[in-house]
């Protein structure tokens, strides 16, 4: 499997909010998905980068607008390298988890309705209408939102926000299981965590930030881990009003990129 080392950097950790705002910030991907069993097979073809063992589910990489997919049978969810890394992460560690717990919501043969995504987001402050042939869930700053097609209840669902160039987009095939939509949605109720550096520049005045020390200090280091990991699972939150970003000493990490 393809690895590529960030740089070291001494630019301070942030708490971002929106999310949908903060860039794609670095992203491990696939590589904690072995802890829970999945592996690459030594025949597969050399776009597969893991499969789920039993479970027919693979993550791939592919050429496109989506170069990455996370496909089973008779459906697929693909993504662009522009999404957050918690979005991406969250919808991850639900497939990873929920195909233990759930496997029957995985066979891709219900249509995907999003009831749990849209209650949640409208709780949060987003506001639903319909546009050009969708149903809309809009975030309040209208720069992501969460799509239905009205006059083709078959066609894909998507989620979309604005990126540092064009847009980032995450496509649900009409019968992807509907855990996988719903922890990908709630990751963007909760604070994003980048890097001072990592802030795009075109959304920099929208954002509002909090220094990850702060963060540390109201929940522990224990509780602030298990808040990142398992942050599709928190309740959601209302977006705060923008305001500069702030910045403060830390101590860098290395992540991981697939490439």
């Amino acid at each position: 499997m393809p690895t590529a080392v960030s740089p070291a950097s001494t630019s301070p950790l942030l708490s971002v909010r929106p999310a949908h705002l903060a860039g794609p910030g670095d992203a491990d991907l696939p590589y904690h998905l072995t802890d829970h069993g999945w592996f690459r097979p030594y025949n597969s073809p050399t776009h597969v980068v893991l499969v789920s063992g039993t479970n027919g589910i693979a993550l791939s990489n592919r050429p496109g607008p989506v170069p990455l997919a996370l496909s089973g049978i008779g459906w697929e969810v693909g993504f662009c390298h522009q999404v957050p890394a918690e979005v991406t992460q969250s919808l991850l560690d639900e497939a990873a988890t929920a195909l233990h717990q759930h496997p029957h919501l995985f066979t891709g043969t219900g249509p995907l309705a999003g009831h749990h995504a849209r209650t949640a987001l409208l709780a949060a402050g987003w506001s639903g209408h319909q546009r050009d042939g969708y149903e809309l869930v809009s975030a309040p700053d209208r720069h992501a939102a969460l799509s239905f097609p009205l006059e083709a209840p078959g066609s894909e669902v998507m989620l979309t926000g604005a990126a540092q160039t064009g847009t980032w987009t995450v496509r649900f095939s009409a019968t992807a299981p509907e855990p996988l939509l719903t922890a990908a949605t709630l990751a963007l109720l909760a604070p994003a965590v980048r890097r001072a550096d990592q802030l795009p520049a075109r959304h920099r005045n929208l954002l509002t930030t909090q220094p990850r020390s702060e963060q540390l200090q109201h929940t522990g280091r224990s509780g602030a881990a298990r808040a990142r990991s398992a942050g599709a699972r928190t309740a959601p939150a209302t977006p705060q009003s923008a305001g500069p970003a702030r910045t403060v000493s830390a101590a860098p990490a290395t992540r991981h990129r697939l490439s």
